[in-house]
């Protein structure tokens, strides 16, 4: 079921990402509007991570999920928003693609060892 939502929650943000691209440009939706767009953004590859998640775990060999892997796929997927903002400062270079990766795996590393 929890799948299922998320499932449902990446098409809609996906509509809603195609609308705001077409619709609207940043100075009209202002601060609030872009805050918007990245939570869509994240919406969108929570979604996309959550099923190459399940891909992993099916090709492994286990049949049931577990609460960890959902937890996994949102901090995974926190990963590509990171950049994201990052490239919207205009500071992305190899030093902060790593500090975003290594953010990454210390998140993914205190999932693994708190559940």
């Amino acid at each position: 079921m929890f799948n299922r939502l998320i499932s449902f929650a990446s098409l809609v943000a996906v509509v809603i990402i195609l609308a705001m691209i077409n619709l609207t440009t940043p100075t009209e939706v202002g601060p609030l509007g872009v805050l918007v767009f990245f939570i869509m953004v994240y919406l969108v590859v929570l979604g996309v991570v959550n099923l190459l998640v399940i891909f992993f775990r099916r090709m492994m060999g286990y049949k049931e999920r577990t609460r960890k892997e959902n937890y996994f796929a949102a901090m995974i997927a926190f990963g590509p928003v990171m950049l994201l903002l990052i490239q919207s400062f205009g500071v992305l270079n190899i030093a902060t693609v790593a500090m975003a990766v290594a953010f990454v795996m210390l998140g993914c590393f205190v999932i693994s060892k708190r559940l």
